[in-house]
């Protein structure tokens, strides 16, 4: 007989307002406010001390912030101990229980809230057949894969129905086709249950598929948070452009409508691809490698540069290649649109305008 699939839930509002956090004089998390939808799916994305879990361990009440506000639903919950917010939570390490089943594992939640013994195996039976784990539940966790020891880690955080859900690096201990699939699994349960999500992640490749919006940080500060696509086409400064995937980086000089770079290669650039007012002066043009093509040498239009190396990585081929003066560019090209080319071939490189994104070399110090 089947199993009653978990109902469907629905997720709540967060609102986060001017998040202090100190750890002695540090401080790991500085004035960040960030409004998250009911059932969006957001990912905090940043290096290593950027502050991204020190904020998901505010929201779940592991850490106390120095200052501001924390909002689920309207309640404030800033001060409010974990049991109290009804938030699930899904850490890196599975931290299952070893010398329990998998049922009882799922269950475990269930029974610290005092429900019955027969209600909690129907719960459990229910959150183990949304992860597509039904069958699973007299198993010991050293009888699952890594993949899913961490279905069992999620059947546990959502048994209980949450309103948020809150991930801390959960994929990064799988190998890279199991935490593809992974993706694509916590993707179905948050479209199907319903509920907010915040997904703390190192891997940008990861925050872009899986994520309704990315909020990035550096030095516990925020600094975009944007849709993907807006996110990678259109960075709102320097940091973001260079974290987010791999963006050329050319120093060039501005005149108001052209940008000069290094070897007398001109750029006119327009308005949509100025991102904030640039004076006059020093300037970066910032480019994606695969909007780059390459041209015969001295073709109209073409920057002059030289092969230094070129990289076949099956469908791509990555050319590294160096403007006069030295700077390094990298152009990235369908494997089967890049004929012969050799180290040390002059060539020449063109590039869309509207490819282009322009920034104040101020940024950049």
């Amino acid at each position: 007989m089947a199993v009653e699939a978990a109902p469907q839930s629905r997720g709540a509002s967060i609102e986060i307002e001017h998040l202090d956090k100190y750890f002695g004089a540090v401080r790991a998390v500085d004035d960040v406010s960030l409004s998250i939808a009911a059932g969006e799916f957001i990912a905090l994305l940043g290096p290593s001390g950027s502050g991204k879990s020190t904020i998901l361990m505010s929201l779940a009440g592991f850490e106390r912030p120095t200052g501001g506000r924390i909002l689920i639903d309207g309640q404030d919950c800033t001060y409010l101990p974990p049991y109290k917010r009804n938030i699930g939570m899904v850490f890196q390490h599975y931290t299952l229980f070893p010398h329990l089943s998998v049922m009882d594992n799922v269950a475990f939640p269930l029974k610290m809230r005092g429900i019955s013994k027969a209600e909690r195996r129907r719960q459990a039976e229910a959150a183990l057949e949304t992860v597509r784990l039904a069958g699973y539940g007299q198993r010991m966790p050293k009888q699952l894969s890594g993949g899913q020891q961490q279905r069992v880690a999620l059947a546990r955080a959502i048994v209980y129905r949450p309103r948020v859900l809150l991930m801390d690096e959960p994929l990064s201990a799988l190998d890279k086709n199991l935490r593809e699939e992974m993706q694509l699994e916590i993707k179905r349960l948050h479209s199907e249950l319903g509920l907010t999500v915040v997904f703390v992640t190192h891997d940008q490749s990861e925050a872009l598929t899986m994520a309704d919006r990315i909020a990035i940080l550096k030095s516990g500060r925020l600094q975009q948070v944007s849709p993907a696509r807006e996110l990678y086409e259109r960075p709102s400064n320097l940091f973001t452009a260079s974290f987010i995937g791999e963006m050329n980086m050319l120093p060039a000089e501005w005149d108001g409508r052209t940008a000069s770079l290094p070897g007398g290669g001109v750029m006119e650039v327009g308005a949509k691809s100025m991102i904030d007012p640039v004076g006059p002066g020093k300037s970066v043009l910032a480019i994606r490698p695969e909007r780059l093509s390459i041209a015969a040498p001295d073709s109209a239009g073409s920057w002059p540069a030289t092969v230094c190396d070129v990289i076949y990585a099956g469908a791509g081929t990555l050319v590294i290649a160096e403007m006069p003066g030295g700077t390094e560019v990298r152009v990235r090209l369908p494997s089967n649109a890049v004929g012969s080319l050799s180290r040390g071939e002059a060539i020449g490189l063109t590039c869309p305008p509207d490819a282009a994104l322009l920034y104040s070399a101020e940024q950049a110090t």
